[in-house]
């Protein structure tokens, strides 16, 4: 999975999907998001087991599709304290257990845990 994104539409859809993000973290995957790149897109997916929060993110160019988690408090923090301007690359090649970030010279690794781990939801149930 790999995409480039401006780090203000990212930021708005990650503040709207961390809402909802595990905080006690009793199940490990569900302090994660889950990032799904595809041909249409960007689709961010947050749940505590009760709520869940899609967010499809316009404006996104997608360089490879796939799917990925990533800690949603970790990649939230990272993308609110980069500059306005930036343009976000994000990066997954598949069977690593790191995503990297980069934006201009910064260049951040976040560790991910297996997509198959996260809670697969229908329409109207969890």
């Amino acid at each position: 999975m790999k995409f480039t994104v401006d780090r203000a539409v990212l930021l708005k859809a990650l503040a709207h999907v961390q809402s909802v993000v595990e905080r006690r973290n009793t199940i490990p995957i569900l302090a994660n998001v889950l990032l799904e790149a595809r041909e249409g897109g960007l689709r961010l997916t947050a749940t505590d087991m009760e709520i869940a929060v899609v967010e499809d993110v316009p404006g996104v160019t997608v360089g490879r599709t796939g799917r990925t988690t990533a800690p949603a408090a970790t990649l939230f923090e990272l993308v609110r304290k980069l500059p306005d301007s930036a343009k976000l690359e994000l990066d997954h090649p598949g069977g690593d257990a790191q995503m990297t970030l980069r934006a201009g010279r910064f260049d951040a690794k976040l560790a991910v845990l297996p997509v198959e781990d996260f809670p697969s939801m229908t329409e109207g149930k969890l």
